[in-house]
C-alpha cells in the first residue's frame, strides 16, 4: 500500500511540475487557450510573491514558463498601457490587468495570427477580449495564482 501511495504522490507531483511553477495560473491560461484554438501564444505575466521581477508565470509556450518577461511586457506593466507588436504573420498584444485602484498588477500577452480577412483593429479587439477573459479568471480566483 505504501508503495502505491508513493507512486500516486510522485505522479501528482510530476503533473504539477508539467504545468510549471505556478499551476493555478497555468490552469487559467490553459482554459482560455482551449476556447481560442487560433491563438499563437497566450502568456500571463506577474511578479510572484517574494520576487521582484516580472515573470512569465503561465504560458501556452512551455519554454517561457517561469522565465523573465520581455521588454514589451515590462512596458505594459510599468505604464499600464497596451503594447502591440508585429510578429511574423501575427500580432502580439499585451494588455494590463488592473486591480480596483487602477494600477496594473499583471499583464496578459495574446498573440493571434493576422489573416483570414481580419483587419489589424479586429485582431487587436479579439486579443483584448481574450485578455479580459484571463483577467476575469484571475480576479475570480480570489487569491493570488502566482
Amino acid at each position: 500500500m505504501r508503495l502505491i501511495a508513493l507512486f500516486i504522490l510522485t505522479g501528482l507531483g510530476a503533473c504539477a511540475s508539467m504545468k510549471g511553477p505556478y499551476p493555478a495560473a497555468q490552469d487559467i491560461v490553459d482554459g482560455a487557450a482551449a476556447k481560442h484554438p487560433d491563438l499563437v501564444r497566450l502568456t500571463l505575466h506577474a511578479i510572484p510573491e517574494g520576487k521582484t521581477e516580472l515573470t512569465q508565470v503561465a504560458s501556452t509556450a512551455k519554454k517561457r514558463r517561469g522565465k523573465p518577461s520581455d521588454p514589451e511586457d515590462l512596458k505594459a506593466m510599468n505604464t499600464g498601457t497596451e503594447v502591440v507588436l508585429d510578429e511574423n504573420g501575427a500580432l502580439d498584444v499585451t494588455v494590463p490587468i488592473r486591480r480596483m485602484g487602477g494600477k496594473a498588477t499583471a499583464v496578459v500577452g495574446v498573440t493571434l495570427p493576422m489573416g483570414e480577412g481580419m483587419t489589424r483593429a479586429q485582431v487587436i479587439s479579439k486579443a483584448r477580449g481574450i485578455a479580459d477573459e484571463v483577467a476575469a479568471a484571475v480576479h475570480t480566483a480570489g487569491k493570488p495564482v502566482w
